[in-house]
């Protein structure tokens, strides 16, 4: 093989394994994403707020049993609201990221969390 034969076919290679580690990548970011529950059965109420664990997800979902409730992320309470108890508050944040998924209640009066979810 002549040289450049040879340097092509590193270059190749080395475009292959390029490839392959970034659909990878991006598979496993996805696979990560999975519907996870946090806070339920959890008391809430305007002031009171419950934090699920740190993960990474694009849709944030919640429902009180009482009360309205807003969902949001680390310092944003209220990404989206619902009116009612068991209403569905839900958002898409259009891109994965590691985040602190809250659910809060709407009304000081105490609300039971029925469902929250990420994914």
């Amino acid at each position: 093989m002549t040289h450049t034969s040879m340097q092509r076919l590193a270059l190749l290679l080395t475009a292959s394994l390029v490839t392959l580690f970034v659909a990878l990548a991006l598979t496993s970011a996805r696979a990560s994403a999975a519907k996870i529950p946090f806070c339920g059965g959890q008391l809430i109420s305007n002031v009171q707020t419950c934090f699920g664990a740190p993960r990474n997800f694009e849709w944030i979902l919640g429902r009180g049993t009482k009360t309205g409730v807003c969902v949001g992320y680390n310092e944003v309470a209220a990404v989206a609201c619902s009116s009612n108890g068991g209403e569905l508050a839900y958002n898409t944040l259009w891109s994965y990221a590691v985040r602190t998924p809250r659910i809060v209640g709407i009304s000081p009066n105490h609300s039971t969390v029925e469902n929250a979810e990420t994914f």
